[in-house]
């Protein structure tokens, strides 16, 4: 599990290093978090305080987001390891892929939500704040492409409904929209 206490440079590593713990759904939820979290600042420079507590609030539901990513994850792995002959492993595995897709496809509309905010906060930014906000729409438009990726991935694998990918899909595009 990836452990979201560590220092920048710890979770770099993490996420570096040879081992399924810090992935793709665990990266894209802290970059929407950081992307949320560079809004809030926009926001209070400006002394928009109903700006900045949404984008607190979304920089939170990315963080716990990144906590079930990480968990859903644990879950395929587990179903992973057991054992070919395990008569139940198929089934596991099934159902551990399509509750992985869970958190990517909650993660796709909120990184669209930080994308919204973000062009809202860079249309009445000062131009000193505007290139910031801009970045966070970047941030979470790119992470809601990813996030919709790993839905479809996880469904497909697990030979699940794709209606959930093609709404994350469709997130992702909004996302995008407020990249000017």
């Amino acid at each position: 599990m990836t452990d979201l206490d560590a220092s920048v440079r710890e979770f770099l590593d993490e996420v570096a290093a040879p081992t399924p713990s810090a992935t793709g759904g665990v990266v894209g939820a802290v970059t929407t978090a950081a992307a949320a979290g560079l809004l809030a600042m926009c926001a209070r420079l400006r002394r928009d305080a109903s700006r900045a507590s949404r984008a607190e609030a979304l920089r939170q539901r990315a963080v716990e987001l990144a906590r079930a990513d990480s968990d859903a994850y644990q879950d395929v792995l587990a179903a992973q390891r057991r054992s070919a002959d395990d008569p139940g492993r198929a089934a596991a595995l099934t159902e551990a892929l399509a509750g992985a897709a869970g958190p990517p496809a909650r993660l796709a509309e909120l990184a669209a939500e930080v994308a919204a905010l973000a062009g809202e906060v860079a249309a009445e930014a000062a131009p000193a704040r505007r290139g910031d906000a801009l970045t966070a729409a970047a941030l979470a438009a790119g992470a809601a492409r990813g996030a919709a990726a790993l839905v479809r991935i996880d469904l497909a694998a697990a030979g699940a409904d794709l209606a959930p990918a093609d709404e994350a899909d469709a997130h992702a595009a909004a996302a995008a929209r407020h990249l000017s």
